[in-house]
């Protein structure tokens, strides 16, 4: 491993640069400078620098998967110390705040592709192009050929990179394979799935054919599909999409076509009146994680599941179900990665350190010690060495590649103000419980959306 780093610090050393700016950047709204007029990547070995990283606490893989690549950095600069701080998910944007007033904010934090909207809103974090420039200017990596840009992608407002990705989330389908072989659904369906993915009619087949078995059988509290259709904008967002429906348009303006967010919305209640996903009024013992239910929308490692006993040898993985209805399918896609905060003494030092997270050898022990998700660089999708998978060599893990045309992120949120975010997503979340409780009218509960974002605009 230690040959490795000595590698990957020779090259970026000899391919360094230093770039400079013109003085003054520009912000994301005008209020602040958020463009660094400097950057260097031409560090000396023995810079000495003491920075800290905020990442979320309570993430046992993502503190093992930082310590790691800290440890790894010390082989390349070993006068930087780097002290971990944590922040709570749930109080993510007031624990950023009162740091930031308080001018404790970390030099690195982390942060995914809907909180970093907070972060630029309020000018708090770098833009790092110039570091992006300057090190392909440098030979140290190219972007679009090294990485699947569209991630970078998530990172960025107003062309802007400001939330560099460590990797992707991209919503699959976990599948219980027990439950699938005992229901009568084959191995070599179950291939024909992973292989070409599948639509939203094959997937109502299938969870017929499960409810089946299950009531036949004596699980007729069982749920087919722990579905995260409701309080997960990851899936409900994309399924708008896919029938046509945006949330607001370009100038931030609410833009639902009720026709066909009554369309949307009747599908997930089809699916609750089949018994297929339960009824949000219902208590329900059923879940994916005890192996009580067959299907699961999420993003997660599959270490989260398949390392359960409950699940063990039981768990494959099948792209999204692709909802074609309107020809415009939609996979729910975000990052999770770290930014710069813009006030820190030491932004060359934390893009040092963002750098050779990015790089093959630092992907690599960010995968050894839990990151089994889709991988941000080309080199390591189908690479037979690559550690994001290795563990898992009986389960689909290109699952999480598959139908990079179709991925989004919930990117409508950079179209509203930052003060509406939150409301926004609780109207759209609380719309789709109600399509799965069969005592609300769908009407109505589009009707309180729509009701409750125009409120949020209004304050």
């Amino acid at each position: 491993m230690k040959k490795l780093i000595c590698m990957a610090f020779a090259l970026i050393m000899a391919l360094s640069l230093t770039a400079c700016g013109g003085g003054g950047g520009t912000s994301n709204n005008g209020s602040a400078d958020v463009t660094p007029g400097h950057v260097n990547i031409n560090l000396d070995r023995n810079v000495e620098a003491d920075i800290s990283i905020l990442i979320p606490g309570g993430n046992s893989n993502e503190e093992t998967m930082i310590r790691a690549l800290i440890d790894d950095f010390a082989l390349l600069y070993p006068r930087v110390n780097i002290e971990i701080n944590y922040v709570t998910i749930t109080s993510y944007e007031s624990t950023i705040r009162n740091l930031s007033r308080s001018d404790m904010l970390d030099d690195i934090i982390w942060s995914n592709s809907p909180d970093f909207y907070f972060l630029t809103a309020n000018n708090l974090v770098y833009n790092l192009n110039p570091y992006v420039e300057a090190s392909e200017a440098a030979g140290v990596f190219n972007l679009k050929e090294d990485f699947y840009s569209e991630y970078f992608d998530m990172g960025r407002f107003n062309d802007m990179l400001f939330c560099v990705p460590r990797s992707a989330d991209s919503v699959v389908t976990f599948i219980n394979t027990d439950i699938f072989s005992k229901a009568g659904i084959t191995q070599e369906e179950i291939a024909g799935y992973q292989q070409n993915g599948w639509d939203w009619n094959q997937l109502l087949d299938v969870c017929a054919r499960i409810r089946k078995y299950f009531d036949e059988h004596g699980q007729g509290s069982a749920y087919v599909l722990d579905a995260n259709l409701v309080g997960w904008l990851s899936v409900n967002y994309p399924m708008l999409l896919s029938y046509g429906v945006d949330v607001v348009d370009a100038n931030g303006n609410i833009s639902f076509d009720k026709a066909k967010v009554k369309e949307c919305l009747e599908l997930v209640r089809y699916m609750v009146e089949q018994r297929y996903i339960v009824d949000s009024q219902v208590a329900s013992g059923s879940s994916f994680e005890t192996g009580t239910s067959a299907m699961l929308f999420q993003s997660s490692s599959v270490s989260h599941y398949a390392d359960r006993k409950a699940l063990e040898n039981k768990v494959d993985l099948i792209p999204f179900p692709l909802i074609k209805t309107r020809n415009n399918p939609k996979i729910g896609c975000g990052i999770a990665g770290y930014c710069i905060n813009k006030n820190t003494k030491y932004a060359d030092v934390c893009w040092a350190f963002l750098n050779y997270m990015l790089t093959r050898e630092g992907q690599q022990a960010m995968a050894d010690n839990g990151l089994n998700l889709a991988p941000i660089r080309k080199d390591l999708a189908t690479a037979d060495d690559a550690n994001w998978k290795k563990n898992y060599p009986n389960v689909n893990m290109q699952a999480y590649l598959f139908g990079s045309e179709y991925k989004t992120s919930t990117d409508f949120l950079s179209r509203i103000t930052t003060s509406a975010k939150t409301d926004f997503e609780q109207a759209i979340i609380d719309m789709f419980a109600s399509a799965c409780n069969q005592s609300k009218s769908i009407d109505d509960a589009i009707d309180r959306c729509l009701e409750d974002m125009n409120d949020a605009l209004d304050v």
